[in-house]
């Protein structure tokens, strides 16, 4: 009983005390509006770079893939001889040339777009050759596979990257937006007279009028 009696008055006392603050206000911090930008940026160019991983691999993997050996009709082998054949051109020189352009300058998102159209329609045809192996039962199979699923995850990577972009210069346009209304305008102009006192009249002279002289011979009225 005592006991409880103590615990009871700990308790009260804790709770009756004055307790100091638990979060002091914390002090606003002025938001750098570059640290948004150079952060996407960074993403941007860390994706293109996994896309570029990607590439190379997939390069070499369809250099040691043999698909006239794979059980398939003919017809299927020729086509897929020339997907294969697509894809070797494109990661050997148009996705490097695309993603050099997208690296020279990663705060553009054009350029960056353009590497994830082109990712993505590698995607497709690589997804189908992919299934041809599975299908035709071919060890090549496994192999392309991996190389599809590498490629994915670049894809997916490099999406994320150009939405986090995207979201950030359009945030930059409604800051440029909200600051310009709420700028104040320009003083309007004075303008300024200079008085020089009354303004003097202009001085008008008489006309003389010249009378004709009187001609010979005539007499002058009396």
């Amino acid at each position: 009983m005592p006991f409880r009696l103590t615990l009871v008055t700990l308790i009260s006392t804790f709770l009756l005390a004055p307790q100091p603050l638990a979060h002091a206000a914390a002090p606003q911090t002025a938001v750098n509006p570059a640290q948004p930008r150079n952060q996407a940026s960074l993403a941007l160019g860390n994706a293109l770079q996994q896309v570029s991983i990607a590439g190379a691999h997939l390069r070499r993997a369809l250099d040691s893939i043999n698909v006239p050996k794979w059980k398939a009709p003919g017809d299927v082998r020729q086509t897929t001889m020339s997907d294969v054949d697509s894809m070797q051109r494109d990661v050997a020189d148009t996705l490097p040339n695309l993603i050099n352009t997208a690296l020279g300058d990663p705060a553009k998102i054009s350029p960056a777009f353009s590497v994830y159209r082109n990712v993505d329609a590698l995607y497709d045809v690589l997804l189908r050759v992919s299934e041809t192996a599975q299908l035709a039962g071919s060890k090549d199979a496994r192999f392309l596979e991996d190389q599809r699923s590498a490629l994915e995850e670049s894809r997916t990577q490099l999406g994320a990257a150009l939405l986090q972009s995207s979201q950030v210069q359009d945030a930059e346009v409604v800051h440029l937006r909200a600051t310009a209304v709420a700028a104040p305008p320009p003083p309007a102009a004075t303008k300024t007279v200079i008085d020089d006192g009354p303004t003097a009249k202009p001085k008008t002279t008489k006309k003389r009028v010249h009378k004709p002289a009187p001609q010979p011979g005539t007499t002058p009225p009396q």
